[in-house]
């Protein structure tokens, strides 16, 4: 087996154990066996089940910020902003059990404390994305307009994540773009 295909297939496997058990009720063990590898292999690659979980944030903030660094391409701004809204809410739609699994996270005071740092540095990364799109489209006060179109994403996500089971998400992708479209040259 390939390094890098060992390594994914334990950080799949923990990806849908911990989404269907939890974190605290899943094993290295059962990672192992659901990935079809050793316990010694995963452990070959990951020192502890906190290692994994951060391993498995890290893959996450990696595809977001790859969607986030399209806002700041040379496209116009409106164009720019609606290919980065339909982007960001297919991969909301398309990893919707691991964002879940994400956000719960925070709520778990043990884990939240884990977890806290990495997601700190992601939303650190795609704020100054974010402000960089406003800022060269000339928008009035462009670091108060990145916090608010991230929490606006984040209460968006929230909600189809966990509040709403027929959220109307593709809604939301045309209000977001309504709201933010004129504020850019």
């Amino acid at each position: 087996m390939r390094p890098q295909l060992g390594r994914k297939k334990i950080i799949d496997a923990a990806l849908l154990l911990f989404t269907q058990n939890g974190y605290h009720k899943t094993t290295i063990s059962q990672i192992a066996k659901q990935a079809g590898v050793s316990k010694g292999l995963t452990y070959n690659y990951f020192d502890t089940k906190e290692e994994l979980l951060f391993a498995i944030i890290d893959n996450a903030s990696e595809s977001i910020i790859e969607i986030a660094e399209r806002l700041v391409s040379s496209s116009g701004y409106q164009t720019t902003l609606l290919n980065f809204l339909d982007d960001y809410f297919h991969f909301l739609k398309s990893n919707k059990d691991f964002l879940a699994l994400q956000l719960g996270l925070l709520f778990q005071p043990d884990l939240k404390d884990l977890t806290r740092p990495l997601l700190a540095k992601r939303s650190g990364r795609l704020y100054k994305i974010t402000r960089t799109m406003f800022k060269r489209s000339r928008v009035f006060n462009p670091d108060q307009s990145a916090k608010r179109f991230m929490s606006e994403l984040d209460g968006i996500a929230l909600h189809y994540l966990f509040v709403f089971d027929d959220y109307p998400l593709e809604e939301m992708v045309k209000q977001l773009f309504n709201n933010y479209k004129n504020l850019g040259k």
